[in-house]
Order: C-alpha cells, then sequence, then structure tokens
C-alpha cells in the first residue's frame, strides 16, 4: 500500500512524540525522588541511600517502558506491513482520499491500470485534477469530444452512486467502480478490471442479436415453449402462417394451432415430439387446414428448460403432390381405358391376361374367356351413321357390364368386347354370356341394316381352362376367339362355346 509522504511522517511523528513523553514521564519520577531524599536528609537519615532507592524504580520503569513501547511499534509495523501486502495482493485496486479528495493511500493495482498516472498518484493529486487528465489524454473514450461535459457529470456522481459504474478506459479496458464515503469526508474507491465478462457479455449480445435477426427473418415458423407445450415467444413467420398475432399465440397451447388427433394433447408434448420429424396437420385462423413438418429440439441449462418448435410449411407441396398423383392415375386410366366406351382397352387386357393366367396356373384355378362381337355393325355405320354407332358401342358396353358385375370388361377392338372371368367354370361362365345375349336383346337397340330384320344383337365365343406349365394366356384367346367364328358361321346372335370346354 503506497501511502503520501506526509501520512508516513506524521506516523513517525506521534512514535517520536510517544517516546519523548515516556522520557519526560521518567524524568518527573527521578525528581520526585530526588526531592524525597532531600527531605530525608532534613531528617538526619542518609541522603545517599534514600537517593538511589528513589531512583532505581523511575529508572526500570523507564527501560521498561521504552522496551514496551519499541515492542509496540515493531508490533504495529509488521500488522501494517501484513494489511498493506494483502491490500497490494487485490485483484481490484484500493484507493483512498480525503476530506479535499486528494489521493491519500492506493495499491500496486491501481498503478497497473493508469501507468501513465504514477506521478500524480505519489504526489497526492486530487481526484479532479486526475480526472481531467484522464479525459484529455484519450484515456476515457466516452468523455473524447465532450471532455468538460463528462468531466462534469463525473464530478456530480462522485460518491454518490447507488450502484457500481461500469467504465470503459484505455486499451478497451472495463472497470466496475465501487466509491464510497467515509464518516471523514473521504472517499474509498475500489476499481475490478472486469473486461473478459463485459466482453463475453458483448459477444454474447451479439450472438442473441444475430439469433434473433435469423429467427425474424426465417421463413419457417419458429415457437418456443414451456415443457408443457405452451408457447412462449413466436416469429413473424410463424404469425403469417396462422393467421393469429404473437400476442394471441403467447401463452396458448401449441394445439391451438395443431391437429392433436384422436389423443388430444397429449399428443403434443415437447417430450414426446423430440428426436425425428413429424408430418402434422395444422389450422389457420380462416380454416385452412394446413400440411405441416414439425422439428423440436431441448434447451437445457442448470437454471432454463424450453424446447425450440420448428414448423415447415409444405401444403402447396402436398397439393401438387396430390394433383401429380391424380394427373398419373388420370393418365394411367387413360393408357388402359377404352376413350370411347369408358371400360378398359386391349392394353389393360393383355396385362391382366397374364396376370390372370399366372394366378391359374399356381392356383389351379379355372379361367374363363368371353369373346363378344356387335353382329353386323359396319352396315349399322353405314346405315346409321358413325355417330350413332359411337353412342352403339357405350350404349353396349354399358349393357355388358351391368351384367358381368365385377368381372373385367375391356374392348378388344373395333365392335369387339371380351369379358374374362377368373376362377369360374364353363358352365357359370356360359350363363354370364347368355346374360349378356338376353339383356342386349332386350334393349332393342334398332338396327335398320341388319339380314335378321332386328335390333342390334351379339355373337360370343367362351373358352375356359386351367392353365398348365409350358402355356400362355394366347392359347385361351384362340379358342375363344375360334369359338367365336363358329358362332358367326352358325348364323350370329348366339354363343358358341370351345369343345374342349366341360
Amino acid at each position: 500500500m503506497r501511502w503520501h509522504a506526509a501520512l508516513r511522517g506524521t506516523q513517525d511523528l506521534l512514535l517520536r512524540k510517544g517516546m519523548a513523553v515516556l522520557l519526560l514521564a521518567c524524568l518527573l519520577l527521578q525528581l520526585g525522588c530526588f526531592v524525597s531524599g532531600l527531605r530525608a536528609q532534613s531528617l538526619g537519615e542518609p541522603v545517599l541511600g534514600w537517593a538511589i532507592a528513589g531512583m532505581a524504580p523511575g529508572l526500570l520503569a523507564a527501560v521498561l517502558g521504552l522496551l514496551m513501547l519499541a515492542q509496540g511499534r515493531h508490533q504495529i509495523q509488521r500488522a501494517y506491513d501484513q494489511l498493506e501486502e494483502a491490500i497490494d495482493a487485490l485483484p481490484a485496486s484500493v484507493e483512498i482520499f480525503d476530506a479535499d479528495d486528494r489521493l491519500v493511500a492506493y495499491n500496486r493495482k491501481l498503478i497497473e491500470i493508469y501507468p501513465h498516472m504514477w506521478g500524480a498518484f505519489d504526489r497526492g493529486a486530487s481526484f479532479q485534477e486526475m480526472a481531467r487528465a484522464s479525459a484529455y489524454s484519450g484515456g476515457v473514450p466516452e468523455a473524447r469530444g465532450r471532455e468538460e461535459a463528462w468531466l462534469a457529470e463525473r464530478l456530480a456522481q462522485r460518491g454518490q452512486q447507488v450502484e457500481p459504474l461500469l467504465q470503459r478506459v484505455h486499451d478497451n479496458k472495463w472497470l466496475r467502480i465501487h466509491e464510497q464515503r467515509t464518516a471523514s469526508g473521504g472517499i474509498v474507491g475500489v476499481r475490478l478490471d472486469v473486461s473478459d465478462l463485459v466482453q463475453e457479455q458483448q459477444r454474447l449480445a451479439a450472438s442473441q442479436a444475430h439469433l434473433q435477426a435469423v429467427i425474424q427473418a426465417a421463413r419457417n415458423a419458429i415457437i418456443t415453449l414451456d415443457t408443457d407445450g405452451h408457447m412462449l415467444e413466436v416469429n413473424p413467420a410463424c404469425e403469417a402462417l396462422f393467421g393469429y398475432t404473437a400476442g394471441e399465440l403467447q401463452g396458448a397451447h401449441l394445439g391451438m394451432v395443431l391437429d392433436s388427433g384422436e389423443r388430444g394433447e397429449s399428443r403434443l408434448q415437447p417430450q414426446l415430439l423430440l428426436g425425428r420429424q413429424h408430418e402434422l396437420n395444422g389450422r389457420h385462423r380462416g380454416g385452412t387446414v394446413l400440411a405441416l413438418q414439425l422439428n423440436v429440439a431441448e434447451v437445457k441449462t442448470a437454471t432454463t428448460h424450453l424446447f425450440v418448435c420448428i414448423i415447415a410449411d409444405f401444403t402447396e407441396r402436398k397439393r401438387q403432390e396430390l394433383r401429380l398423383r391424380q394427373a398419373n392415375e388420370l393418365l394411367a386410366r387413360q393408357s388402359t381405358t377404352d376413350g370411347l366406351t369408358r371400360v378398359g382397352n386391349r392394353r389393360l387386357f393383355d396385362e391382366l391376361l397374364r396376370q390372370a393366367w399366372q394366378r391359374s396356373q399356381l392356383q389351379q384355378q379355372p379361367l374363363s374367356l368371353l369373346l363378344l362381337d356387335i353382329d353386323h355393325f359396319k352396315q349399322y355405320n353405314d346405315c346409321h351413321g358413325h355417330v350413332a354407332g359411337d353412342d352403339c358401342l357405350r350404349r353396349v358396353a354399358s349393357l355388358l357390364q351391368s351384367c358381368v358385375a365385377e368381372a373385367v370388361l375391356c374392348r378388344y377392338g373395333g365392335e369387339e368386347f371380351a369379358v374374362l372371368l377368373e376362377e369360374v367354370d364353363a358352365s357359370e361362365a356360359r350363363q354370364i354370356a347368355q346374360r349378356c345375349l338376353d339383356s342386349l336383346r332386350l334393349a332393342a337397340i334398332p338396327h335398320g341394316a341388319s339380314p335378321q330384320r332386328g335390333g342390334v344383337t351379339l355373337s360370343i365365343g367362351h373358352a375356359t381352362r386351367v392353365a398348365q406349365a409350358g402355356e400362355d394366356g394366347g392359347l385361351l384367346v384362340e379358342l375363344a376367339d375360334a369359338a367365336l367364328y363358329a358362332a358367326k358361321r352358325n348364323g350370329r346372335a348366339r354363343l358358341v362355346s370351345d369343345s374342349r370346354c366341360a
């Protein structure tokens, strides 16, 4: 601890005065003893003996007093040195000002903070003098360009702060300054270097500002949740996504904007949403259903336990996927559907026959095929026109579909249709074929050019087989086609079965 020279001189002067007073007291004691000796002489007693007897205790007291004073001085000096070492070892500066606000004592740390002001410290300069010097030397960045105004503000605050003063000084160093007035009117100041703390706070503030900027600018909705799933903070994208203001969402449960399903809000507990991406439906304020992807992260510290929920809106993507799926289904239907009659086309028939033949071979179940041809259809077109011919094809297809129920009906080509009947034996197949003949006859579709002079009729060829190894579905088609031509040769408007059908 560095004390001003005047204080050190005062301390030594007090010690010297104490020794002088002690010696004077001893002399007075000796004088008293000497007077006692003279009195003894007047009484006829030995003077020398009295004098010696009277002076001995005084001399002994003087010697003892000097020894005690020396010992006390040594103890005081030792305690002072220990105190000085302790204060010098502090990580903060200590400064003591007298009632005139002049520096009277300081420790080594103050010199480390302000090495260029050591001379002012040593001569006990006033606080105002040192503060002005710091301001005009550029040692206080906030005072630059307004030195006198800053000095006036600083002096007005001197010793009056309820809270410590945070001040930036040279080399971007930050100090926390505590000042306290003493009973004698002086001021004790403590300056603690908190640069690391302030810089860390600045980095943290910059990081938080950056994070907030990212959150505010994010296109995805970001929600901060408590452990029960209540919304604490939301970003602008969240407001836009759900149509609610931040004030309306804050404090509400996540179930306000997300579909919780049959399990209710318990499904939306943040802990249960951790670990993987979730696809959920949401609700806009206006009632629109939203397709959302949800990711939840946990933020857990010694004092904080929160969850951050990031929500991506893929409603439009879902709509596009639905439109694409519908378009693909339409394309698939168009590629396998006859455009005129809306029943299966030849491509679908060939694929279904291949699959049905494989199943028949595997399961050893019968597979039946009906080939149906509209009789004299060319003459129908010539007589009634192609538009009427197209309408006739549509009507026949509709009638046939109602007769075969769930069986596969396809337009095989031109005015020819095919019915594929899985696990249907020959007898049942013939019944279905007869139902088709009867239905068309009862419909009585006029045919002005028919040699039969009646309505539109059908010729049907029927074949039934159980698929065998080494054969393919083409064999079944050949058998049914041969039966169809036999029906035509035999006068049309009839059913003919392959001779190998039981």
